[in-house]
C-alpha cells in the first residue's frame, strides 16, 4: 500500500510539474502561437454578416491557412470576396468573357486548395481559351442567395457574365425549406433565430487556451472523430431515399428553389447569358445507390423546360463499387470532395460541355 501511494505521489508530483511548466511556456514562449491560433478560432469560418443583402459572404482581402477536418490548406480572398488563388482571374482579366460559379461550400471547396478544386481547375482550362472564371461560391448559400450574389458579382465587377455555372447541393433544398427567409426588406435572415445567450467562465475553454497539452489531446480527439462513419446518416442528403423527409421538408425546398433559380436565369435571359445547372451526390447517396436520385430527375426535367444546360454530376459517382467511390472521392469523416473528387466533377463538366468553357 505504501508502495502505491508513493508512485502515486511521484506521479501526481510529475504531473504538476509538467503542468505548471506547460502553463509558463504557454503563456510566454509559446504566445505568439497561442495567439494565431486564438485569432484562427475565431476566424473559423471567414465569413462577414454585415453589408450583404444575402446575408453573409467571404471577407475581401484576407489570406489565410484553414483546418477542415485533418487537412491544412491554404485559403484566400480576393478584393471582392471571391476565392481566389492561381488561374483565378483578377483586373487584367475583366476584358475576358466572364463565367460566374455559384454555389455553396463544395463551390467554395472547403477541405481544398484553390488549385485542386474543380472551380481552380475550371479557371486554369478557360484562362487558356481566355475566359475568366470567377468563384462566388461560400459555404451555407443556397438559391434564395444564389440569384442576389450573382447579380451583386455583376455590379462589383462591372460586368455581366457570358455564362453562369449553379452547382445545386443536396443541402440547397435544407436550407431552402427549414434554414433561410426573405425578411420585409428584402434581406436574408434565419427562420428561427435561438435566443442570445450571455457567455459565461467555460473551464474547458480555459484549459484549451493555456495548456498546450490539454490542446493537443483536444485536436487528437478531433482528427480521431473524423471517420468514415460519420460521412454517412446525413438527413441534408438522404430527403431524396427517405419519404417522410420528403413530405416534411423535401417537396417544400425543391420548389421554393424553384422559384428561386428562376430568377438567376430570369437575371441571365436579360443578361442574354447562358445557364449551365449541375447536381452531384453526397456518400449517403452514393452508399444508398441512389443513381436514379429525384435530385437528378426533377432537376433534368425542370432544366428541360427553361432551356438550361443541365449536368448529370451524379453518375461518375456510380461507376464503381460504393465503398471505392466513397473513400476516393470524399474527404474522410466529412461530405466534401477530395482532390481526386474534385477533379472528377471538373472532368465531368469539361466533358459536358466539350471542353468549351
Amino acid at each position: 500500500m505504501r508502495r502505491f501511494l508513493r508512485i502515486a505521489r511521484t506521479v501526481l508530483m510529475v504531473a504538476a510539474i509538467t503542468l505548471a511548466l506547460d502553463f509558463v511556456l504557454t503563456a510566454t514562449v509559446l504566445s505568439y502561437f497561442v495567439d494565431r491560433e486564438r485569432d484562427t478560432a475565431a476566424r473559423t469560418d471567414w465569413r462577414v454578416y454585415t453589408g450583404a443583402p444575402y446575408h453573409h459572404d467571404l471577407e475581401p482581402n484576407l489570406e489565410k491557412l484553414r483546418v477542415w477536418g485533418r487537412t491544412l490548406y491554404p485559403w484566400k480572398a480576393d478584393r471582392y470576396g471571391f476565392r481566389t488563388g492561381q488561374c483565378a482571374p483578377g483586373e487584367d482579366e475583366k476584358s475576358w468573357p466572364a463565367i460566374f460559379v455559384v454555389g455553396d461550400s463544395f463551390v467554395e471547396a472547403l477541405g481544398s486548395s484553390y488549385e485542386h478544386s474543380f472551380v481552380g481547375l475550371m479557371a486554369c482550362d478557360a484562362a487558356k481559351q481566355k475566359k475568366a472564371v470567377w468563384n462566388l461560391g461560400v459555404a451555407s448559400f443556397s438559391p434564395i442567395i444564389y440569384w442576389r450574389k450573382v447579380l451583386a458579382a455583376s455590379k462589383k465587377l462591372g460586368l455581366k457574365p457570358s455564362e453562369i455555372y449553379v452547382f445545386l447541393d443536396l443541402s440547397d433544398i435544407d436550407d431552402e425549406a427549414n434554414v433561410y427567409r426573405e425578411a420585409p426588406d428584402g434581406t436574408i435572415k434565419f427562420k428561427s433565430m435561438p435566443e442570445p445567450t450571455v457567455p459565461g467562465f467555460d473551464f474547458g475553454e480555459w484549459l484549451i487556451e493555456h495548456f498546450t497539452t490539454v490542446r493537443l489531446v483536444r485536436d487528437l480527439y478531433v482528427s480521431a472523430s473524423f471517420t468514415w462513419r460519420k460521412s454517412l446518416g446525413r438527413a441534408r442528403a438522404r430527403w431524396t431515399i427517405d419519404e417522410e423527409l420528403m413530405q416534411a421538408w423535401g417537396e417544400r425546398g425543391l420548389e421554393l428553389a424553384g422559384g428561386n433559380l428562376d430568377k438567376l436565369v430570369g437575371l441571365c435571359r436579360e443578361w442574354r447569358c447562358r445557364v449551365t445547372l449541375v447536381v452531384y451526390p453526397w456518400p449517403d447517396n452514393v452508399m444508398a445507390g441512389d443513381r436514379d436520385s429525384i435530385q437528378v430527375r426533377h432537376w433534368r426535367e425542370w432544366a428541360a423546360r427553361r432551356g438550361v444546360r443541365f449536368i448529370d454530376g451524379f453518375a461518375p459517382f456510380f461507376e464503381a463499387p460504393a465503398e471505392t467511390t466513397l473513400h476516393r472521392y470524399y474527404i474522410e469523416g466529412d461530405v466534401h470532395f477530395s482532390e481526386e473528387g474534385n477533379r472528377l466533377i471538373y472532368e465531368t463538366v469539361k466533358h459536358s460541355v466539350g471542353g468549351d468553357w
